[in-house]
């Protein structure tokens, strides 16, 4: 049973709502934490021309900007963009540039960038592959392709309990790869698997719910399961526990770079 909108729809609409939240340290610390992890990994040196590829607000586009010559934030939903341009312009960022774009039909030549990053998007794709072709597609010869997201288990039982409780708290979630498979995936688009890294990452429930505006029937469906998992119920893969009084949960994050050969 659906409600009539498209995947598209929803994805713009869930990302509409939480454009103002998004990069709240406040509600979504981990998110904004994790940054120098993906930094690392990335490796932006002065010389890149950099795409970030389903950018929300730009937090990505704005910690690379200082690092590199310059930066394309590339994302569908308008209000995300616009908080980005503002964040940019009261940031004093001027390397960056801020387009509207589908990124299974990206808006650049091939070859225009020597590092695409895209994070936290996969799981939102009804099929992850075009994307990533493109992203793919728009990267130089020799240049690298980060993938920052949510991983789901290898079991596809706890697996289907994971995005049963991911897609309670945001609509517009539909599946986590799980561990290894988006580097089995550049490795078929013909990427070298350069760097492959997990961290198990612990998250308040309230600030989770709150940063993504969780309508409160399905929040109370989430504590449920959770406290249920917690008394001895079913497992929601997301590893439930208590810390200082509150409830917190357990998500398993993971980074890939490829790097795309050089031309001979």
């Amino acid at each position: 049973m659906t409600d009539g909108r498209t995947h598209r729809q929803r994805i713009r609409e869930a990302f509409t709502t939480q454009a103002p939240t998004f990069e709240d340290p406040s509600l979504n610390f981990a998110f904004t934490s994790g940054l120098p992890w993906l930094l690392e990994l990335a490796s932006p040196q002065q010389g890149d021309v950099c795409l970030d590829v389903a950018a929300g607000t730009g937090l990505i586009t704005r910690a690379l900007a200082p690092r590199v010559t310059g930066v394309v934030a590339v994302d569908t939903t308008i209000a995300m963009l616009r908080t980005g341009v503002d964040q940019a312009a009261e940031a004093g960022v001027r390397n960056v540039a801020f387009v509207a774009g589908d990124a299974s039909a990206l808006p650049c030549p091939s070859g225009s960038f020597t590092l695409v990053v895209t994070r936290f998007s996969l799981h939102h794709f009804e099929d992850p592959l075009p994307p990533l072709r493109e992203m793919v597609r728009a990267l130089r010869p020799g240049g690298r392709l980060v993938v920052h997201d949510l991983i789901a288990s290898t079991d596809p039982v706890v697996a289907r309990a994971q995005d049963h409780i991911e897609k309670l708290r945001d609509p517009s979630h539909l599946r986590m790869p799980c561990a290894g498979a988006v580097g089995n995936w550049l490795a078929n688009l013909g990427l070298a698997i350069t760097r492959l890294e997990a961290r198990v990452v612990p998250r308040p429930v309230e600030q989770w719910l709150a940063q993504a505006r969780t309508p409160a029937e399905s929040a109370a469906q989430i504590r449920h399961a959770f406290h249920r998992e917690l008394t001895g119920g079913v497992a929601t893969g997301l590893q439930p526990h208590e810390h200082d009084d509150e409830l917190w949960f357990r998500q398993t994050w993971e980074i890939t770079v490829g790097a795309k050969p050089s031309s001979r």
